[in-house]
């Protein structure tokens, strides 16, 4: 089990849970036998760090739709790279409708995160410096110690399907001790020059984090102990941060603002799968086009331009 695919990264809401309404189950409490299945295929987990993933994330929240398709990789030197689309389709106001696909390549070492992206018709690149070193760490192999936080972090354990080929878990997550491992991580990297808009988002998230229904479901292949599909579901975390600030008693939104919240909060989607495509010339996808390595820097205050 990758670390990218951590608990906070798997948040599988009530819509798997009534798919095991339909499938033969069985639940269990920590540490008993659906816990222990877990557990199992935590440490048999046999995925490479260098396998090529592929992410693909959807999300509605009207008047916007949009998809997030990529593939991923750790390369030599612990080099992560992605590269793929953003597509997005937002119905305006006038009644017409506006559409986008943003394609785009990713590279992080240890020093820097780079993105290119392609705006129009015109490559651009974005540097990250700041938040470098940590896609890659994620992605690696968990510790021993990292499993039993995996474990410790999880409700409990229903085993949807199990046979000598393959196995499919669907994990509940304590959201109470994802929301303390996230304030204790916030703590050590705030930012004193965004308090106001850090300690907002923060109240937020934790808010979401403690009252959503947090699950994903994992498929794994038993004859090696590979996996076949992550699916997991971020509907609930999403509209509980939106419900959050609606419910702030500090903030007075503006009316645009405030029906944005209201639509994210109940009528909102975000669903995300990882995938493993077996074609081995995805990895030739890569591969950044000169034309594109000459693409023109800017920053995050260009991109809102």
């Amino acid at each position: 089990m990758k670390k990218f695919f951590s608990p906070l990264t798997k948040l599988l809401t009530a819509v798997l849970v009534a798919c095991a309404l339909f499938v033969p189950a069985k639940t269990f409490a920590a540490e008993d036998e659906g816990m222990a299945a877990f557990r199992e295929v935590l440490e048999k987990d046999s995925d490479p760090s260098d396998r090529i993933f592929r992410q693909d994330t959807f999300i509605l929240a009207m008047p916007f739709i949009g998809e997030l398709d990529f593939l991923g990789v750790v390369d030599k030197g612990n080099v992560f790279k992605a590269t793929g689309d953003f597509s997005y389709w937002i119905y305006n106001d006038d009644g017409s409708t506006t559409e986008k696909i943003v394609p785009f390549y990713l590279v992080q070492d240890k020093s820097a995160l780079t993105l290119y992206f392609k705006r129009d018709k015109n490559w651009e690149k974005l540097t990250a410096p700041t938040i470098a070193a940590t896609i890659a760490d994620r992605i690696a192999t968990p510790t021993g110690d990292e499993i039993q936080k995996l474990i410790d972090d999880t409700k409990g354990v229903t085993i949807l399907q199990d046979d000598d080929k393959s196995r499919t878990l669907l994990i509940e997550i304590d959201g109470n001790k994802m929301a303390d491992d996230f304030k204790a991580a916030a703590e050590q990297t705030s930012d004193p020059a965004n308090a106001e808009v850090t300690d907002n988002a923060s109240r937020y998230i934790d808010s979401a984090l403690r009252n959503g229904d947090m699950w994903y479901m994992w498929t794994v292949d038993k004859r090696d102990w590979h996996t076949v599909v992550l699916q997991y579901n971020f509907s609930s975390f999403l509209q509980g941060i939106a419900r959050a600030a609606l419910q702030d008693p500090k903030q007075m939104w503006p009316d645009e603002i405030r029906v944005m919240l209201e639509r994210v909060a109940f009528y909102s989607e975000l669903r995300s799968y990882t995938m493993y495509p077996a074609d081995p010339a995805a990895k030739k996808k890569f591969d950044i086009p000169k034309n594109v390595l000459k693409a023109k820097d800017i920053s995050l205050v260009d991109i809102k331009k």
